[in-house]
């Protein structure tokens, strides 16, 4: 018989939490970008498993259990992509030094990225009730759809509308 921790269930969330979630990890990330040259990974990988974890519970109840392997498997799958990213950008060359400003739009993009892409493959697999192997998958396959940003950063560049 299950223990009374996994027949607990946490209902259905508004939109509040994970918005004020957003909203304070965009701060701590501006913050982070004003205080150092680089902003570093630290707020997308505490906003993006945040945020995605809140979205999930927005679209479907869930229990304790399922919360915190949601909330654990954001951050280790964030960190895995943020590796990923950084292998797939350290031996590429850009045409140009990026300017401060496109640093800081860089740096806020790869953060909204994570946390959007993250939050989508979330509920994506919250909207997969009764396809548990599907949602599984997709949550996953998470950590790849984040390592894409790297593959959007080369089509801007190699298009040209980096130069």
């Amino acid at each position: 018989m299950p223990s009374g921790l996994n027949r607990r269930r946490q209902s259905q969330l508004s939109l509040v939490p994970g918005t004020v979630a957003l909203g304070l990890g965009l701060v701590a990330h501006l913050i982070d970008q004003f205080l150092f040259v680089r902003a570093g990974p630290v707020p997308i990988l505490l906003t993006a498993p945040a945020v995605a974890t809140l979205l999930y519970l927005h679209v479907r109840a869930a229990t304790y259990q399922r919360i915190a392997a949601l909330a654990v498997w954001g951050f280790v799958s964030s960190g895995a992509a943020m590796v990923g990213v950084y292998l797939g950008v350290v031996n590429y060359y850009l045409p140009r030094s990026l300017t401060s400003a496109e640093m800081v739009v860089y740096d806020l993009g790869l953060f909204l990225w994570f946390v959007a892409s993250l939050s989508a493959m979330y509920g994506i697999a919250a909207r997969a009730e009764g396809r548990p192997t599907r949602a599984k998958a997709v949550i996953l396959s998470a950590p790849f759809v984040q390592v894409a940003w790297v593959a959007l950063v080369r089509i801007v560049v190699e298009t040209g509308l980096y130069a």
